[in-house]
């Protein structure tokens, strides 16, 4: 009986040992979890109380069956009993370790993608530049997300198919390189922009859409995850990161949990920018626009009361601008103001600043903005501003190649200097206009420093425009007439007619003074159509009261010129006073025909085949170029007065009449000289073969009735 007992006291004891050992592997997994252990203390002391109560009774128990089981049985059962105990035991732990240890994790995770959300929306509420934003992001998924680094492109703003490196952290933070650019469709990052779909991979290496291989191989990185930035179904971004680890969906769905936020930061932040940009920069020429330049004013204001410095403002304005916009489109006019722009960038200093203004109250100015204002930083004295607007000058005047034409375009410029014409920002523009006001007085494409002489001037101007708009409604300009004269014959075979402006007092204001008025406000097209309507009308008049036939000629402003619908004008006013073409002379000066020449010509053509005259005006003080003289339909060429004025006592002067005299005849153009004064001017010009004379020698510019009668008693006497 003693062997039996022993026996089975011994299998006891080995069926326990087996148990134990089976008990050593969830042992080793509760050891690895060592740290949670010690996280749980309260779990510890649990274990200990309950193994002491278990080994209390278990000793108790013993001592009793002890009295009636033999002593090799009782301990075969005590150690049975004790591994089944152990094995129990760790199982037990191990699946609530094990539990914990999930639930532990899976917070963990909810928390720092929790902290990951917070911190992207603080990066867009806390910093203005979208750079430093996007930064913040990537530096937070790097942070919170395992990522050996991030990177966030943005749809470039220029071309939709393009992706922009806006920001970069972890292993590398540079965004220039390889990866600055993405093209939408290609490799993963295209990929991913182009479906609109996420991407995990824990295949780097040996994938055939990582490019590099030897990078991924050398720097460990096994792991990819890529989110798309879309916000309304349209990709704003990418957002993606690269691991040393495997990565879960977790992660996506982490990235998933930011991408709309910092979908919507991007284009809040485009939207703000855009804002921005429309306030204080003209959206045509990138240049800051004047609400900018008011507020850069003030504060070079403050800086130069401060430390006791001077500058300059010089308003720049294009001569004849709005006759480019009338003649070749606003398409072409706005192509030129982005080249002067360039232009006046590349003359300037950097320390100078430039900006485009124009009026935003009025539609028509913004159509034709042609004013740029500039700050000219450390200016204190008139020399070193007269440097500057030359340099200006002579950069604007250079040929300018739009729409396949050359178009050549002159500047004026009116400079006031802080604090001597103004020591606030309203007087220092208000005074740089009156003074670019009386540069195009003085024949434009020149410069003038403002005076205070000039703001009483720009008082009686602004009373003159008043009065010049209200002369039109009230019919109070009339024409006068000054006769031409075949220099052979000394008959009058023609008349130009000449605006004049009666005041209701009965006083006539010479055209010298309100014509260039006209001419800047564009008051000139209805003065012109006026002269053109009412010269036809009055010469056809005197033919029907006379045998006399003669043709009147009519001074034409490049403005009108100009005008869509000219051509037409013109053949209409014909048509309503049923006056002969050939008996109309319309003179074209060389500058407004270089304005366009091509149209130019074009015009001219059609108005030659309608069978009238073509004069060119002011011959010599312009732009011509020989090649386009030969071909404009030219009757007559007209010497400027300037060059008649001296004649006699400049041997330039002399030289040039006499020249051009010559180059008309070999033109078969005839030659009309205006401004002879004397018998001696009219003796040089027959002696040198010139066809036709005009001026005071013979009559000045005379009224209707006056020139009627001079036109019937002056043949009757020449005859």
């Amino acid at each position: 009986m003693t062997t039996i007992l022993n026996d089975l006291s011994i299998i006891m004891v080995l069926v326990g040992a087996a148990i134990l050992l089976l008990s050593f592997p969830p042992a080793i997994k509760i050891s690895r979890n060592l740290k949670s252990l010690v996280r749980r203390k309260w779990m510890i002391i649990i274990y200990l109380m309950g193994l002491f109560v278990i080994g209390y009774i278990s000793f108790d128990i013993i001592l009793v069956i002890n009295y009636h089981f033999p002593i090799e049985l009782v301990t075969g059962c005590v150690f049975l009993g004790g591994a089944v105990f152990v094995f129990i035991i760790m199982n037990v732990s191990q699946h609530t370790i094990a539990t914990l240890q999930k639930a532990e994790d899976e917070l963990f995770e909810r928390a720092r993608h929790a902290e990951l959300g917070a911190e992207i929306g603080a990066a867009f509420v806390k910093h203005g530049d979208l750079r430093i934003q996007l930064q913040l992001c990537t530096e937070s998924i790097v942070k919170n997300l395992d990522a050996a680094f991030a990177r966030i492109w943005v749809v470039d703003e220029e071309d939709e198919n393009i992706l922009k490196l806006m920001a970069s952290a972890g292993m590398y933070t540079r965004l220039d390189g390889n990866h600055s650019i993405k093209k939408i469709g290609e490799l993963k990052i295209g990929i991913i922009a182009k479906e609109k779909k996420p991407h995990l991979t824990n295949t780097v290496i040996g994938d055939p859409m990582i490019s590099d291989q030897e990078w991924a191989i050398r720097e460990g990185i096994i792991a990819f995850a890529g989110y798309p930035l879309v916000l309304s179904d349209n990709l704003v971004g990418v957002m993606a990161m690269f691991s040393k680890k495997p990565l879960q969906e977790v992660v996506l769905k982490a990235l998933a949990s930011i991408s709309d936020e910092v979908a919507l930061g991007i284009e809040q932040k485009k939207a703000e920018d855009k804002i921005h940009y429309l306030a204080y920069y003209d959206s045509l020429t990138s240049l800051p626009n004047r609400y900018f330049f008011r507020e850069l004013l003030t504060k070079s204001i403050e800086y130069a009361n401060r430390y006791k410095h001077s500058y300059a403002i010089a308003l720049i304005d294009l001569d004849g601008f709005s006759r480019i916009n009338d003649t070749l489109g606003h398409d072409v006019g706005d192509e030129l103001l982005k080249v002067v722009s360039s232009r006046l960038l590349k003359t300037l200093r950097s320390s100078d600043y430039v900006a485009r203004i124009y009026d935003e109250e009025e539609p028509i100015a913004r159509m034709g903005g042609d004013e740029f204002i500039v700050l000219l930083q450390e200016i204190n004295n008139v020399m070193k501003s007269s440097t500057v607007a030359r340099r200006i000058l002579n950069e604007l005047s250079q040929a300018y190649e739009l729409g396949g034409r050359e178009i050549f375009v002159t500047a004026s410029i009116g400079i006031a200097i802080y604090p001597d014409n103004g020591e606030d920002v309203e007087n220092l523009i208000k005074n740089a206009d009156t003074a670019l006001y009386h540069a195009k007085k003085m024949g434009r494409n020149n410069f003038q420093f403002y005076s205070k002489s000039m703001n009483e001037t720009a008082l009686e101007l602004l009373t003159l425009e008043t009065n010049l708009r209200r002369a039109i409604e009230r019919q109070e300009l009339l024409l006068y007439y000054q006769p031409k004269v075949d220099i052979t014959t000394r008959k009058i075979i023609g008349m130009e007619a000449l605006i004049r402006w009666r005041t209701p007092e009965g006083s006539l204001i010479s055209p010298a003074k309100f014509i260039p008025l006209a001419e800047k406000n564009g008051l000139i097209v209805p003065i012109g159509k006026f002269v053109l309507q009412n010269a036809c009308l009055q010469n056809k008049m005197w033919q029907e009261a006379s045998p006399e036939k003669v043709s009147v000629a009519i001074n034409v402003s490049g403005l009108q010129f100009g005008q869509k619908y000219f051509v037409q004008d013109v053949l209409t006013a014909l048509e309503d006073a049923n006056l002969d073409p050939q008996y109309l002379d319309l003179e074209i000066t060389e500058t407004t025909i270089m304005i366009d020449p091509e149209r130019a010509v074009s015009s001219l053509n059609k108005l030659k085949e309608a069978g009238i005259h073509i004069s060119l005006d002011d011959f010599g003080t312009g732009y011509s170029s020989l090649s386009y003289l030969q071909r404009l339909p030219l009757d007559a060429i007209k010497i400027d007065i300037s060059f008649i004025r001296n004649v006699l006592t400049n041997p330039n002067d002399a030289a040039i009449v006499k020249a051009i005299i010559a180059m008309a005849s070999n033109l078969r153009l005839k030659v009309i000289a205006e401004g002879v004064e004397d018998e001696h001017q009219l003796e040089f010009l027959r002696e040198h073969k010139c066809d036709i004379i005009q001026g005071y020698l013979f009559s000045p510019p005379v009224s209707a009735e006056e020139f009627f009668d001079l036109l019937t008693q002056w043949n009757d006497q020449s005859l």
